[in-house]
Order: C-alpha cells, then structure tokens, then sequence
C-alpha cells in the first residue's frame, strides 16, 4: 500500500507545478496556511520545526521569513518530485528537506519543538501507530504537534449526509471526481481516514499518550458576510463551522 501510494503522489507532482502562494498574518484566518501561521506568530517561542508533507513550500518560506527564532525547519516528503521543488523553492540555510515516509521512517533526524501535519494525517495507512510514533521518537518533552485535517462532522458534511450523499473531503461526486472535473485517480484523491475534533482527541489522548490539547479555529466555505463573522462562528462552534485544527502535547 505505501508503494502504492508513493506512486500516487509522485505521479501527482511530477510536473512540479505546486500552486506556491504566500502566506500572510491575519486575525481572522479562512485558510489551512494562514491557520497554522497565526497560531505560530501569535505562540512559537522558537526552536526546531518539522513539517510533514510541506506541499509547496509556500508555510515553510513564510514562517522562515518572519521574525520567529527558528533553528532548523525540516521538511520530511514522501514524493520525491516534490522534495525536489522544495530544495529548489526554499533557499534557506536553516531549511532541509529530508525524503522518505514518516511511517516507515529508519533515519533518525533528531527531535523538535513543534511537529506540523497540514493535510497529512488523513492519508497515512497508521495514524494511530504514527501518532505515538511521532510523540516518542520525534518530540521534545515540552514539544507540541499542529494537526490539520478536514472536519467530517462540518456543516457541509452533515448536510450532506442528511441526504444520504457521502461527504468526500478531497473530491466531488463522492470520492469520484476531482475538483477539476476529471475522474479520480484514488479514491478520494488518497484520503484513508476520517475524523472529528472528538474522534481525532479522544485517540491522541487514549492511545497515543498526548495530554494537553487545543482547538484553533478556522472559517470554512464561502465568506458570505465576512472573515470576522465566519470566524467568530469557527470560534464559538468549531465542531459545525472549522476546519479541524487541533494542537496536542
């Protein structure tokens, strides 16, 4: 299976033509990026970063551009084409990009005080297994892991299921089309696992051994009547109205 998927993801990237776009602070963030970016401004002390699955370098750049103590920024890729684009993008001494699979990972890379899995965790084969991994061979004792998946108990998603359609995170027509309107490579483009601010938690803390969470909101879907309402609605409700976001140590 990860042979399988490697395939999948090398293929995917080997024109080398990940949307690279920078990331920019904001108080009412609607993105991922500039969710993950917030929270790091507004609460990294500094130290060692990992990033699992950098995409296009576009996070990695910007938290290496701004005033933050970073030591090292590593980035661990699976695809190869675009481990190569971030060696290629990222032009800083503090940045390293290291190839391989963070399931099957031999190479010891040292520990950090921050790990990042932005889209990451609802492609690996064991997230459970990885989890507990990454908190005993890759975290420092005070060192925290920034989790982005997609939320499969949203607003959009219940509604969808209300009707009996399946909410696919990373596709339309179910799991079958991609946004472009080609047919699926993979199922879903890739996504194995599924989870909710409750379901994702309950494992960290049960089975993987974290301890201290946090939710850090992010406004979802169009932003009809603004950023700073959407974002007051993924503040207050972030079960219905986020994007997952959850920080563990």
């Amino acid at each position: 299976m990860h042979t399988r998927l490697k395939k999948f993801y090398d293929d995917h990237y080997k024109e080398n033509n990940i949307p690279f776009k920078p990331v920019r602070y904001t108080r009412f963030p609607a993105t991922r990026n500039e969710a993950v970016y917030k929270y790091f401004i507004d609460t990294f002390k500094g130290g060692d970063i990992l990033e699992i699955g950098a995409g296009s370098g576009a996070l990695a750049m910007s938290l290496l551009s701004s005033d933050l103590p970073i030591k090292r920024y590593v980035a661990l890729e699976l695809s190869a084409p675009r481990a190569e684009a971030l060696r290629e993008r990222v032009q800083d001494p503090r940045f390293e990009v290291i190839e391989g699979n963070i399931e099957d990972l031999q190479t010891d890379i040292g520990r950090f005080d921050a790990v990042i899995m932005i889209a990451l965790i609802e492609h690996l084969i064991d997230p459970l297994g990885t989890m507990r991994k990454i908190k005993q061979n890759l975290l420092k004792p005070s060192g925290f892991v920034y989790i982005n998946t997609p939320n499969f108990a949203d607003i959009g998603a219940r509604r969808k299921l209300l009707f009996g359609r399946f909410p696919s995170t990373a596709s339309k027509d179910e799991g079958l089309l991609t946004y472009s309107g080609d047919p699926v490579e993979m199922y879903d483009q890739g996504h194995l696992h599924y989870f909710t601010f409750s379901s994702l938690r309950k494992m960290l803390e049960r089975y993987c051994g974290y301890k201290k969470f946090k939710v850090v909101p992010q406004a979802i879907g169009k932003l009809y009547l603004g950023r700073g309402f959407h974002y007051f609605l993924a503040r207050t409700m972030p079960t219905l109205f986020s994007d997952l976001n959850l920080v563990a140590w």
